[in-house]
């Protein structure tokens, strides 16, 4: 039995779901995201993207570009809502999905194309069941593999569906740049055309992947396959989530070593609660900064067992500071590093990855770890923000953070946190 994946896509999500709501902005240029002056792009509607606007894109220079856009703020409960509608209507076709995001999902619809006129047929069924309970448009595309299936579904948007058919992998990818292979970004893609890859076809010639080593390494192999239509993966209904994490784009700068330690707090407080949330605990902690002249450094510590534990996120998160910060990490806890002299920092964050669902009880090399008192405490505390709202009980750093500048970094925190869990959901 031929294997058929689908993968569908909607098409310029946050803003056809603005749309559907408000019938005045049909045809208008839409961008969600958000409003402040540091805000980004999170979905522009087609009509945006004539003027060049695009996701993750300043808001600043969308409105430099699009200047009589309409600018709206995220409405995630809704479109959560919309997303689940569409998730049962997949389901109405096949039980394997893999979710991607609120917007995008594979689908194993391998043995009911027969029940169609075929795999073309099967797609414009979907999108019309899509259209019919949501009043949006999707984009799809069939083939035999995943790759092939994400590849189709973005040839012919808005409103498209391609099908990529057995036999047919070689020829419908021969001449499309090198950049469309997954997981070649741009800088792999000037190594690759420096090769004298520029094109899909100049990989396909090649007899095996040795020649493409010098320019790509390890992920020879799988560029050379890919390039070829060759992608085994199966659609996984139970993906993992690969990693939790919280970051926020300030609206001005910061500096100030309280203000660096309250936003550590902060996020380790929210990555903490979602490790929670989905049953997870994670070995790698890392922070990520972002200087006000673009540099982006990163740190991360492996620890010796996984975690859940707010305190340990933060105790790491401030163990790598000083990393960041060229002192030696101390074998203790230590925040006398957040009185040294910084540069300017437009983005901070905290992410926990190397996730399990088990964690293994050791002890830890900094002496750290966790214990039960911690984990009581963490319990009745999820348990008081379930029944009564995340601001019903915090710590006094927390509690600073919300209240410190009429709680601004608190509003935009929270609006980032739920755009990441598009990922998670």
């Amino acid at each position: 039995m031929r294997r058929w994946i689908m993968h569908v896509d909607m098409d310029a999500f946050f803003a056809s779901v603005e749309q559907l709501d408000h019938p005045e902005y049909k045809g208008h240029p839409v961008i969600v995201g958000g409003l402040s002056s540091r805000g980004v792009v999170a979905t522009a509607s087609y009509e945006a993207r004539k003027f060049g606007v695009h996701s993750a894109m300043p808001i600043s220079r969308a409105k430099k570009l699009c200047p009589h856009g309409i600018y709206v703020y995220p409405n995630m409960a809704r479109y959560k809502e919309i997303s689940h509608i569409i998730h049962k209507v997949m389901e109405e076709f096949t039980p394997i999905i893999e979710p991607l995001s609120l917007d995008e999902a594979f689908l194993d619809v391998t043995g009911i194309t027969h029940k169609f006129t075929g795999p073309k047929a099967l797609g414009r069924a979907i999108k019309d069941r899509v259209f019919e309970e949501t009043g949006l448009i999707i984009s799809a595309g069939l083939a035999p593999n995943k790759f092939l299936a994400k590849l189709a579904s973005d040839l012919d948007k808005p409103d498209g569906l391609v099908v990529i058919p057995y036999g047919k992998e070689c020829e419908s990818l021969a001449n499309l740049p090198i950049k469309r292979i997954w997981g070649v970004g741009p800088s792999t893609e000037r190594r690759l055309k420096d090769g004298g890859f520029a094109l899909i076809k100049d990989v396909q010639a090649l007899p095996d992947e040795k020649p493409l080593v010098p320019y790509v390494g390890n992920q020879a192999r799988r560029i050379w396959e890919l390039a070829r239509g060759i992608d085994e993966r199966p659609v996984e209904p139970d993906r993992q989530i690969q990693s939790v994490g919280n970051e926020e784009t300030y609206e001005s700068d910061i500096e100030d070593p309280a203000v660096i330690d309250l936003e550590l707090h902060y996020f380790a407080n929210r990555v903490a609660k979602r490790l929670r949330k989905y049953g997870l605990m994670g070995y790698t902690v890392s922070i990520k900064v972002r200087y006000n002249d673009f540099k982006t450094v990163s740190r991360q510590k492996r620890l010796d067992s996984a975690t859940d534990q707010e305190r340990i996120i933060y105790d790491t998160s401030v163990l790598l500071w000083n990393k960041l910060m060229r002192t030696a990490p101390l074998p203790q806890f230590d925040t006398s590093v957040l009185n040294m002299p910084i540069k300017p920092i437009r983005l901070l964050g905290v992410t926990v990855s190397g996730l399990s669902t088990e964690g293994i009880v050791q002890d830890d090399l900094f002496s750290i770890g966790t214990d039960e008192k911690d984990e009581k405490l963490s319990t009745v505390l999820d348990s008081l923000a379930s029944k009564f709202g995340e601001g019903a009980i915090m710590s006094g750093a927390l509690w600073r953070r919300a209240h410190g500048d009429g709680g601004e970094r608190r509003k935009r925190s929270e609006l980032k946190a739920e755009i990441d869990l598009e990922n998670e959901e």
